[in-house]
């Protein structure tokens, strides 16, 4: 039984960043016991948010807005219409048409008939009253996804001629904003197609390690923008023998993460790496690094996912278990939470195709089992 002194300072040594190993070492524990630990403390967990405050947060914040309508116009949505649309013009510079609408429960296109309809208007302030109910119906048709660029093209073909910089900002007013930023996924159909060898063919199993390495790409969400993960597993053990975080998903990542484990595992000799037919992977610089290595290179056929599905069942665990449950705000935050989870992964979590043993177990087993037989021959 360790004594929460310990315990205190085992969890004060990780959140500094000292390395797993080294304060097992210091503190004479296992790494199970510290895991458990940090799982206790994960309400204190450094730069995460978990999702379901998130989500609370989100809720709270528009709450808060539409209490704050409701005070300044003195409308609810049982208010009489006449009232709910005076109140829309009357603050409509404060809070979004789209938003005082929402609240007030009064359609758009009630609003701006009535709008269309008030006297001692510009040319250029009718002009806009016609685009707007024109814009939402447009950005609704497109599942919220079109920006001023294609609103602009749409509206044209309706015989209407206006500029993209117009149409940001009655977009603006009205509280639309289409879809974020997608991430960059790896693909073949960037390029003409070429035929690249399957030698894995869908055979996940091999009798020893550094036979077969597996590796692919995932993103992950952060504030503004995206990062992307990298991972190289045995296929033997199925263990995460390297992986790299980076804000660009390019030929170097997928390098820097080939490397990692080359190095890691002692420049093994007739080794076949299979991945996806994404461009990092067959670009003419990796061919070549992998080549020099004496690397057999393997890819899986397009659009068939199933052809990589150890790569691709770690990263569904490592989604489940630890990104829907957290927001991560940092690139930083991110490459701490994967080196816990792949520490954890590959030392504590028992694995269903390994017989509900850890990976480094399924490794340790093996080299001590043909340690064993070399002695006895």
């Amino acid at each position: 039984m360790y004594s929460s002194e310990i315990k205190n300072q085992a969890i004060d040594l990780h959140n500094r960043g000292t390395p797993v190993p080294e304060i097992c070492k210091q503190l004479g524990i296992g790494r199970s016991t510290l895991f458990l630990w940090l799982q206790q403390n994960d309400s204190n967990h450094p730069k995460t948010i978990p999702r379901k405050e998130y989500l609370e947060k989100t809720e709270l914040e528009r709450l808060r807005l539409e209490n704050q309508i409701f005070r300044t116009c003195g409308c609810t949505p049982l208010s009489p219409l006449s009232d709910k649309l005076a109140a829309i013009d009357q603050y409509k510079d404060r809070f979004s048409v789209y938003r005082l609408c929402k609240t007030l429960e009064v359609l758009k296109s009630t609003y701006y008939h009535h709008s269309l309809r008030s006297p001692e208007k510009t040319q250029n302030q009718l002009m806009d009253e016609q685009l707007k109910p024109l814009i939402c119906e447009i950005f609704e048709k497109s599942m919220r996804t079109f920006g001023a660029r294609r609103i602009r093209i749409k509206l044209r073909e309706r015989g209407f001629i206006t500029s993209e910089k117009r149409i940001n900002r009655l977009m603006k007013e009205l509280g639309l904003n289409a879809a974020g930023p997608k991430p960059m996924l790896n693909s073949a159909n960037d390029r003409q197609y070429k035929y690249y060898p399957n030698k894995l063919k869908g055979k996940f199993l091999t009798d020893a390690p550094n036979k077969i390495w597996v590796s692919d790409i995932t993103y992950i969400k952060i504030e503004g923008c995206f990062v992307y993960l990298c991972v190289v597993i045995d296929l033997y053990s199925r263990k995460v023998i390297a992986y790299k975080v980076s804000k660009n998903i390019d030929t170097d990542l997928v390098k820097r993460t080939f490397l990692t484990a080359f190095e890691s595992r002692g420049h093994p000799r007739a080794l076949t790496f299979h991945s996806d037919q994404g461009t990092q992977y067959t670009s003419y610089a990796f061919r070549t690094l992998l080549r020099s290595k004496g690397v057999t290179l393997s890819y899986s056929r397009p659009g068939t996912p199933h052809d990589n599905a150890v790569a691709e069942s770690f990263f569904a665990s490592i989604k489940k278990e630890v990104f829907r449950k957290y927001f991560y705000t940092t690139k930083k935050a991110v490459i701490k939470a994967v080196e816990e989870y792949v520490e954890f992964y590959n030392d504590y979590r028992p694995h269903q195709r390994l017989g509900y043993l850890t990976p480094n177990k399924v490794e340790d087993e093996y080299y001590s089992q043909n340690k064993t037989m070399a002695t006895s021959e």
